[in-house]
């Protein structure tokens, strides 16, 4: 297996895993809104857990699924202007594109680390699990997200490498 294949696999995995991840996620989210609002309006009754479930998995669901969004593509991106620069601005431009993304990755995922560290003591309203396991959707998806990142911009150094030694 060549270098190219297996980054190429290792992008696709964490493509598939957030998406079953997310998918999964968004099953619960709606699953537990159709109970919230079957039991309201239905049984007349509430059940107190609803809206923190529908909130941490909607919250889990954006986090994790960000990396495979970024695998194809979906994420927001305003290039109406760099495809029409000369090819070494086109050049510098990537570069910090690339070099931003990583840098805000890096803090968010710091960040969320330290965030999470200090909640493991605090409960949650409804649920009464710790406050930790809702944060810690920030540093594993962003997490997951800079290696996204990174993988697919090495992936396509690669082939950029590999199609310029070509003749």
């Amino acid at each position: 297996m060549t270098k190219e294949n297996r980054v190429t696999a290792l992008c696709r995995g964490l493509e598939l895993i957030s998406a079953v991840v997310a998918v999964f996620l968004l099953i619960v989210n709606v699953g537990d809104i159709v109970l919230g609002i079957v039991m309201r309006y239905i049984f007349a009754q509430s059940i107190i857990w609803t809206e923190e479930v529908a909130r941490y998995s909607l919250v889990w669901m954006a986090m994790l699924g960000a990396a495979g969004a970024c695998a194809r593509g979906d994420q927001m991106a305003v290039d109406f202007l760099v495809p029409h620069f000369p090819r070494p601005l086109r050049i510098v431009a990537e570069f910090l594109r690339v070099g931003v993304q990583v840098c805000i990755l890096l803090v968010l995922t710091g960040f969320g680390i330290q965030n999470v560290g200090g909640t493991w003591q605090m409960k949650t309203m409804a649920l009464g699990i710790p406050k930790a396991i809702p944060l810690m959707a920030v540093p594993i998806g962003m997490s997951m997200l800079l290696v996204q990142v990174l993988a697919q911009e090495w992936r396509d150094r690669i082939k950029n490498e590999r199609e310029g030694a070509a003749p």
